[in-house]
C-alpha cells in the first residue's frame, strides 16, 4: 500500500529513523511495535472465543469475515498490484494470481490497517503512509505468526521449511519475524518480493492506495 515518494529510511543496527513523524529512539519504535502486536494478538483473542483454538496456519480469511470484510481476487491487475481495502464497502481486494503466501501476507497487511483504525491514505503526509505501512507489516506478521506458536515451534527445534509449511508463509517473511522476535525492535517489514502464480518471486512494488 506503498506510494511513491515515502520518506528514506536508514537502518543500521535495528535503529530506523523517519523524517517529520518523529520516530528517533528504539524505545519510540518499539512502543509502536508493541501496539501493533497487541492489537494483533487480541483480535486473535477474539476469533479463538467465537471458533475455537487457533492452529497453524492461521486462517486468515476467516479473520476478515468476523471483521466484516469479504475477499476478492482481482485477476485484471498487474504484478505490481497486491491489495486494497475499501471500508466503507467492507471489501479486501486481492491480486489473484500472486502466490498464496503473498496472497495472506496481504490480506493480513490491509486487515492490520482496519484493525489499527489507520486513515485514507488521501488524508496522509508520505511519512504518515511509511508508518501505517510498517504498522500494518507488524501486524500482518503477528496474525500469520502468533509469537506464542511460532516460539512453541522453534522450542521444537523445527526447521524453516517445517516452519513455512506451519504457518503457510514465505521463508522472508518468515526469517523476519524470527528476527524481530530476537531483536524486539527491528521492524518485520513485508517481503520486498512479489510472488506470481506458480512463478518463483520477483521485485515489485507493495500495496495500492487505501479507500475510506
Amino acid at each position: 500500500m506503498l506510494t511513491s515518494g515515502t520518506p528514506q529510511q536508514w537502518e543500521e543496527d535495528n535503529y530506523l529513523y523517519y523524517p517529520s513523524v518523529g520516530i528517533t529512539t528504539m524505545t519510540a519504535l518499539r512502543k509502536r511495535t508493541e501496539v501493533c502486536l497487541i492489537a494483533a494478538q487480541e483480535t486473535l483473542i477474539v476469533f479463538e472465543k467465537l471458533h475455537g483454538t487457533i492452529k497453524p496456519p492461521v486462517p486468515i480469511e476467516r479473520l476478515a469475515t468476523m471483521l466484516g470484510f469479504q475477499i476478492v481476487p482481482l485477476t485484471l491487475v498487474s504484478d505490481e498490484f497486491s491489495a486494497i481495502v475499501s471500508t466503507r464497502d467492507k471489501l479486501i481486494g486481492i491480486n489473484g494470481r500472486h502466490h498464496r503466501h503473498r496472497q495472506r501476507f496481504s490480506i493480513g497487511h490491509e486487515l492490520g490497517h482496519i484493525i489499527l483504525q489507520h486513515p485514507a491514505e488521501a488524508r496522509c503526509t508520505s511519512e504518515e503512509i511509511a508508518i501505517y505501512n510498517m504498522e500494518a507489516d507488524e501486524c500482518a506478521a503477528e496474525l500469520l505468526m502468533p509469537t506464542h506458536l511460532l516460539a512453541h515451534y522453534l522450542r521444537e527445534g523445527r526447521s524453516t521449511t517445517e516452519l513455512r509449511s506451519i504457518f503457510d508463509v514465505s521463508e522472508e517473511a518468515l526469517l523476519r519475524k524470527i528476527r524481530q522476535r530476537q531483536s524486539p525492535g527491528q521492524a518485520v517489514m513485508e517481503p520486498a518480493v512479489e510472488y506470481a502464480m506458480n512463478a518463483e518471486p520477483k521485485e515489485s512494488n507493495r500495496h495500492a492506495r487505501r479507500c475510506s
